[in-house]
């Protein structure tokens, strides 16, 4: 090789690691495989912290004793016969003698080539000890001689030789057959990424910071675990006071990470490619027809993501079928600042192209998301005119509201679809006073419209009013509001209409326990089943159940609740998504386990229906479950968890209505008298905001030993509790047989327990007698003396004595962050056999992204695994 310049010494020097380096033994442990493969294939993009992580795991295989060669490769390199001279000088290196044949001048070049191939392999044959060939930079050659030769080196490779490159992107070399044949090691970004504790160690080291571990893990959280990414952050965290705001300001836009970004990844890039990244950095998530619409590229999209992927252009995969991705955040963060630079104002355009194509797909959340970020306000309103309850589904409320609230009031205005929406969302959150000055700027826009959309707007406006009305208590209010709304929305707009006929079922149901609020409601759940929205349908269906239970039917409200469940649990496999709404559900199974005497059944669904309802964030769901766990607690004897579960229902509810803290008041009352504290519970009921049910009234009655009032007040209540069949009736029964053996009237309380005991018992009715304590114990043993009813009389007795020696409550509280629809569907396939990585292709998200969601359970449960994770959520409800 005649006439080649000097060999450079330091293309052979192995990298010195830098300040702040942390180990990482499992990346080590990896990199050992490399000892049994032909081939080892480090891929990954810039920064990811490839050759520190390889140049670590040199110097540990060194003091084991194994040869190493390393070789940093340039632009130079794709020269033939410069980069053959410069392998044959690393080879020896490691200390191998390469004798090769003189190259004749004038000989072919290819012949030439494959002649000294054969003499580096044949003086590897005999090698004695294991030797490692580390090529840096391989992304760098570009010829395909010089992959020709790197393939025949694989194809004949000497038993004791292993390649091990390092690169940005995967280089041609049948990586495909190498990996069929197990003789293929892989490293890429996923094993590279820091983890938190891994990341808090490279801060304090390289910035001399010890990070909050809140802070250390949102800051990985924003660098996905990208070494260079967090190597900046040291930078500028050193000396800096201001570590929060700094982590929350922590973007692609910071300088030391665009510049890097700038000079190491886009400006690398051909000018196609670097279109298409700027053009579809407005997406969340990419796809080849998305990106198609957005980007209007010449080449096919499909193609496209095909290269960023196999160059590690900081693309994630989403699902294992690589249809879905997204950019890393800090690189999107690059890509958008570029965009506007590039080309001013095209921003809004691309994402009003985006939202057509959702529109097109029947994505209808995605849609609204580009059309609102487009600022497009009359697409945003189409959209909404044609989805209204699409919008509140699952978890998509709060972003949506967030979106619209940043609109422009002017824009709301003039937009009165989109004002329905503003409505709807608020009322849903229980900002019942901004949702009722949202429907006053509809109304006002309504003389201005045609009269088919006005007569459908003010259907709308109705139907909220009415939801309004009734959060309120004003149940009567409520009723016109529902019955003006039936009358004004259209046929076709079946799931707000079921919507409205649940608000009206509930109305009627609270205003006169009649059958016509059950009627109402069958209705209701009927239409929500036709109109296929799921939301509605969980909401219908609890309401029915709420309203057979408050007529006393509870094996009836228990099928509504079981069937509703089945579909709420067949809805995560057509969608990927749980239903928050579902927790209405619960809610009502919880009152019914209750009512059943099942204390560990009723804390666990309503445990369940908080957790599935707190991110949706629904103001009467919540309430609900709260309630109802409150009762459960109560039951269970564990009187300071219910007050805790009463006083967080009371904060909420003082930010909603009287009518809701009227709600708060019966059951703390309740509570007080379960525990039999007399004092507390006189104090409730006379701060009470209205009139205590009577079979409340009468028991604390009864506490203060006021029988004759008691009695009284239950035998003046009984009539229309038979008439209408209402839960009262067992209540009064009980209070009223109980009062007259306090009395001493012995054959009258019996003659009375009789009766009740035949009303309860066809529906397990057990709460009423249970909580009543010994002297109704005492009565049932001379009920079942006398034959009265003695199955359920001694199912009654079991019931007291075991409320005598109650069962601990497992001591978990509901969660102080609530887990988030995504991670509720996750903790679920946590619960089985699936691996992370089987678990992100059912999910269609990367791994790593499975990894973050289980990082995020773990912490809100305060648990370090898998199984104690599982455990934790049975012990909440959340899984069975």
């Amino acid at each position: 090789m005649a006439g080649m310049p000097a060999l450079l010494p330091t293309k052979f020097y192995l990298p010195p690691l830098p300040a702040g380096f942390v180990a990482r033994p499992q990346l080590l442990e990896k990199l050992d495989e490399a000892l049994v493969h032909r081939l080892t294939l480090v891929s990954a993009p810039a920064g990811a912290g490839k050759t520190t992580q390889v140049s670590a795991w040199v110097q540990s295989v060194r003091k084991k004793g194994i040869a190493t060669s390393w070789l940093s490769l340039d632009d130079a390199d794709n020269a033939p016969e410069r980069f053959l001279e410069y392998l044959i000088a690393c080879l020896e290196e490691g200390g191998t003698a390469i004798y090769t044949a003189a190259l004749a001048p004038g000989a072919d070049a290819h012949e030439q080539g494959e002649s000294l191939l054969a003499d580096i392999i044949h003086g590897l044959i005999n090698l004695e000890r294991e030797l490692i060939l580390i090529l840096d930079d391989y992304h760098l050659i570009q010829n395909p001689e010089i992959h020709a030769a790197v393939r025949y080196l694989l194809e004949h490779i000497p038993p004791r030789l292993h390649i091990l490159l390092l690169t940005r992107s995967d280089p041609p070399l049948e990586l495909a057959r190498l990996r069929a044949a197990g003789q293929l090691v892989e490293v890429r970004m996923e094993q590279l990424r820091f983890s938190d504790q891994e990341a808090a160690a490279l801060l304090k080291k390289s910035a001399g910071v010890q990070l909050p571990e809140s802070d250390a893990t949102a800051l990985n959280n924003r660098a996905e675990g990208w070494a260079a990414g967090l190597q900046m952050a040291a930078i500028s965290l050193r000396g800096r006071r201001d570590v929060s705001e700094f982590v929350a300001a922590f973007t692609g836009s910071h300088r030391y990470v665009f510049d890097y970004l700038l000079e190491q990844v886009l400006n690398h890039q051909t000018l196609e490619v670097r279109n298409f990244l700027l053009k579809t950095s407005v997406l969340e998530r990419l796809s080849a027809p998305l990106c198609e619409a957005v980007a209007g590229a010449d080449r096919p999209a499909g193609e496209l993501l095909k290269i960023l992927e196999r160059e590690n252009l900081f693309l994630i995969p989403l699902d294992d079928e690589r249809s879905w991705f997204r950019y890393h955040h800090l690189f999107a963060d690059l890509l958008k600042l570029m965009l506007e630079q590039s080309y001013p104002g095209l921003t809004k355009e691309l994402h009003r192209r985006a939202s057509q194509w959702y529109q097109a797909q029947d994505m209808i959340p995605e849609a609204m998301h580009h059309a609102l970020a487009a600022g497009d306000m009359e697409q945003a309103a189409r959209l909404v005119s044609a989805n209204v309850l699409a919008l509140v589904e699952h978890s998509e409320l709060i972003p949506i509201l967030m979106r619209i609230d940043a609109a422009p009031r002017e824009s709301r205005q003039s937009l009165p679809w989109l004002g329905v929406a503003h409505a709807w969302a608020l009322a849903y959150t229980g900002q019942m006073e901004r949702a009722a000055v949202a429907l006053a700027l509809v109304e006002k826009r309504l003389e201005d419209l045609p009269g088919v959309e006005r007569s459908q707007i003010a259907g709308h406006i109705s139907a909220v009013q009415a939801y309004l009305a009734w959060v309120h208590g004003s149940q009567q209010e409520a009723v016109a509001y529902a019955e003006q709304a039936s009358l004004l929305l259209p046929k076709e707009e079946m799931a707000v209409r079921a919507l409205n006929l649940t608000t009206l079922g509930n109305a009627l149901t609270q205003h006169t326990a009649s059958q016509s609020g059950v009627d109402v409601l069958e209705q209701a759940l009927s239409l929500a089943r036709q109109a296929g929205q799921s939301h509605v349908m969980m909401l219908a269906a609890s309401a029915l159940a709420y309203a057979y239970s408050c007529q006393g039917r509870l094996h009836k409200a228990h099928a509504v609740c079981q069937e509703a469940i089945e579909t709420s649990a067949a809805f995560p496999l057509r969608t990927n998504q749980s239903i928050p709404a579902a927790a209405s559900i619960y809610a009502e199974l919880s009152s019914i386990y209750h009512e059943w005497g099942d204390t560990a059944q009723a804390i666990q669904t309503a445990r369940k229906g908080l957790a599935l309802c707190e991110p949706w964030g629904q103001t009467d769901t919540i309430m609900l479950c709260l309630i109802h766990l409150a009762n459960a607690y109560s039951q269970a004897q564990d009187f300071e968890a219910a007050r805790q579960a009463v006083q967080r229902a009371r904060n909420m509810a003082q930010k909603v209505s009287p009518w809701f803290v009227q709600n708060v008041d019966e059951v703390e009352l309740k509570i007080w008298l379960d525990a039999e504290d007399t004092i507390q519970a006189v104090r409730t009921a006379r701060a009470a905001n209205a009139a205590i049910p009577p079979s409340l009234e009468a028991r604390l009655l009864v506490r203060q030993n006021r029988f004759d009032e008691a009695l009284s007040l239950a035998e003046s209540s009984l009539p229309e509790a038979r008439q209408t069949s209402s839960r009262e009736l067992v209540r009064l029964g009980v209070i009223r047989s109980l009062v007259l053996y306090l009395k001493k009237e012995q054959q009258n309380a019996l003659s009375t327990l009789k009766d009740v005991l035949e009303w309860a018992e066809t529906e397990n009715r057990i709460a009423a007698f249970i909580c009543t304590g010994k002297p109704m114990e005492e009565l049932l043993r001379l009920a079942r003396a006398k034959n009265i009813c003695p199955e359920f009389v001694q199912r009654l007795l079991i019931a007291l004595e075991a409320r005598r020696k109650p069962a601990p409550v497992s001591a978990v509280e509901p969660l102080i962050e609530p887990l988030s629809s995504r991670e509720l569907e996750i903790l679920q396939l946590l619960n089985g056999p699936l691996s992370t990585p089987e678990i992100a292709a059912l999910s269609f998200v990367s791994a790593n992204t499975i990894r973050t969601h289980i990082k995020s359970i773990y912490s809100k449960f305060g648990v370090h695994g898998r199984s104690a994770a599982v455990r934790r959520a049975c012990e909440l409800g959340l899984i069975h």
